[in-house]
């Protein structure tokens, strides 16, 4: 048997467990299969839609009816390759917009008429997840550590032992509600990004700054993480196998922010790696995790493309299907 992996022949139905989860972002709406057979779990396909349900949380407070069209859109795709699939073991989170929205009600309704329960997590529950999908992907990491999951519409900070989360802060600041903040304020996008986001940040770990000083491990997760790799690999397709892993110090971090906020969107949509959705809010990603490297003291930052999505996936596989992801196993399930 490899020992890997830990599981319950008993219960285990020998045709095999399928299961899917479901990471429902401010900007990306993400879906993963997979498949516990015999000995291992496999990915059976990954999709990912970026909706932008967030751009109207933070002035507004609500979803706007578009946003919430465009991302039932994304939801009829993802259910179409689960029926495909025969997948009826679904688990569909929602994160920081859905918890700020007074409108997310309605569609949290959407998906249960769909036959898909969803549930809004809390900041404390979307760390642990990230933590838990960073730690499954990254074997570098040892010893005490950093976590940073800079979203759309928050970024969750921990300081992590193995899997387990010793301190953690959510940061009321994200891609996409700093954009729409900076665009609505009448000063320079450049230097709003970044007073803005290292307002934000310390606001938010100012009675926390000393627990975390002195870390040298940090990985990133999220959208903007994987992006920065991308790009910085100039990938014409993305390839988790190559981003997962990949790192960056601080001063080359701040290159590509100087170059990317100084570029008119429609040329970073030329960029390869960086999708052309996600193009004129990723300025706006990295500003957060520059102004964290800064404020934190730290040297690099080593990305992970596992974050909420392989933990909320590792601890479906574990629930509904008695197997045990180990991190050597986690290691072979690439979104």
């Amino acid at each position: 048997m490899n020992s890997a992996v830990h599981f319950n022949l008993e219960i285990m139905d020998l045709q095999g467990c399928k299961v899917a989860v479901m990471d429902l972002g401010s900007q990306t709406f993400r879906v993963v299969g997979a498949e516990v057979s015999g000995e291992e779990a496999r990915v059976l396909f990954s999709l990912r839609r970026n909706v932008r349900i967030g751009a109207l949380v933070a002035p507004k407070g609500i979803f706007s009816q578009k946003a919430m069209e465009e991302a039932l859109k994304a939801i009829y795709d993802f259910r179409s390759i689960l029926q495909k699939y025969d997948i009826t073991k679904i688990k569909a989170i929602g994160t920081a917009a859905f918890r700020r929205a007074s409108n997310s009600y309605q569609f949290v309704q959407k998906m249960k008429d769909l036959g898909i329960q969803m549930e809004i997590i809390d900041p404390d529950k979307e760390t642990a997840l990230a933590v838990k999908g960073a730690y499954l992907s990254i074997p570098a990491v040892s010893g005490p550590w950093i976590m940073l999951d800079s979203g759309g519409g928050s970024t969750e900070v921990a300081l992590c032992e193995k899997d387990r989360v010793i301190e953690a802060k959510s940061l009321d600041i994200g891609a996409v509600s700093l954009l729409e903040a900076c665009k609505h304020s009448g000063e320079n996008l450049r230097q709003c990004l970044r007073d803005r986001a290292a307002d934000a940040i310390e606001e938010g770990l100012c009675n926390l700054k000393g627990i975390f000083s002195g870390i040298g491990q940090a990985v990133a997760t999220g959208g903007t993480a994987t992006t920065i790799a991308a790009v910085s690999l100039g990938l014409l397709q993305y390839d988790p196998a190559r981003v997962r892993g990949f790192d960056i110090n601080g001063d080359a971090l701040k290159d590509m922010y100087d170059k990317m906020v100084e570029m008119d969107v429609s040329k970073r949509k030329e960029i390869p790696g960086l999708e052309s959705e996600r193009a004129d809010i990723f300025p706006a990603g990295i500003a957060i995790l520059l102004e964290l490297i800064r404020y934190l003291g730290l040297r690099k930052l080593i990305i992970s493309d596992g974050g909420i999505l392989l933990g909320l996936l590792a601890a479906f596989i574990e629930k509904e299907c008695d197997f045990y992801v180990e991190p050597s196993s986690a290691r072979g399930l690439y979104l």
